[in-house]
């Protein structure tokens, strides 16, 4: 009867370490989800707002090509507006027909 007794302890203690060795393993892969589930948040946000960084350097890119299309339109010299503008503006030149009234006394400025 004392064997049978130690056997049912042996027993019960086998069972009592793989209800342990369960809990530990189900704690570490819990841990290890938590932990995933972090990092993948963490670089979810950092994709999000590299995103956004993205979306103004490529607005700026769009505004600056914009720009650049304007000048060199203006420096190809076809629009007729621009040129007109730049005849008065740095030649002083006037239209035919047109009276230019020049400012002496410096009020304009």
């Amino acid at each position: 009867m004392a064997r049978k007794n130690e056997r049912t302890n042996l027993e019960a203690k086998a069972q009592q370490a793989k209800q342990f060795r369960r809990k530990a393993v189900l704690l570490v892969l819990a841990a290890a989800c938590v932990y995933f589930s972090i990092a993948v948040i963490s670089v979810r946000w950092r994709l999000h707002q590299q995103e956004e960084k993205l979306a103004a350097v490529m607005e700026q890119i769009q505004l600056a090509n914009q720009e650049n299309d304007e000048l060199v339109r203006i420096l190809n010299g076809t629009d007729e507006e621009v040129i007109e503008r730049i005849a008065r503006e740095k030649l002083g030149y006037a239209a035919v027909g047109e009276r230019v009234f020049e400012d002496i006394y410096g009020f304009g400025d």
